[in-house]
């Protein structure tokens, strides 16, 4: 009888790897590692888009899947030039991890500064980040935009 290996399987990265990559990814300007650490179907939810208020922030919204968080990138990064971005808080619990995120950065258009702290809420399964969702108040960014 020929006993053949199982091949083995690398280990699933733990919630707190997964979220340290994507931070890492983040905050040193390498979006192809931090989109890697997503589910094909991740569920993208960057601020509630609220008509007359925050919409003149084209990149905000619900979206779906890669291509699609992709795209916000790509707005976003046509539009804003991060200056500075750096982890200041994780917190981890399960499935579950929270970063607060200080950046500081420059509208193209007007060249006005904002800084803001952001949370990130990461939701992980299986090694890949299936939810995202942000949370801050976005005055400092509306106040950098043109009018």
């Amino acid at each position: 009888m020929t006993r053949f290996a199982t091949p083995s399987r690398p280990p699933v990265p733990t919630t707190r790897e997964v979220a340290e990559n994507w931070f890492e990814g983040l905050t040193t300007g390498d979006i192809d590692r931090a989109l890697g650490c997503l589910a094909d179907d991740v569920e993208w939810i960057n601020y509630a888009v609220v008509p007359g208020y925050n919409d003149a922030m084209p990149w905000i919204g619900t979206y779906q899947g890669v291509d699609e968080v992709m795209e916000t990138f790509r707005i976003f990064s046509s539009i804003v030039d991060v200056n500075h971005e750096e982890l200041v808080t994780l917190v981890v619990d399960g499935e579950n991890a929270m970063g607060v995120i200080y950046e500081r950065s420059t509208v193209k258009e007007t060249g006005r500064v904002f800084e803001i702290e952001f949370i990130q809420w990461l939701t992980v399964r299986d090694g890949r980040i299936v939810r995202w969702k942000s949370y801050t108040d976005p005055s400092e960014i509306l106040r950098a935009l043109p009018a």
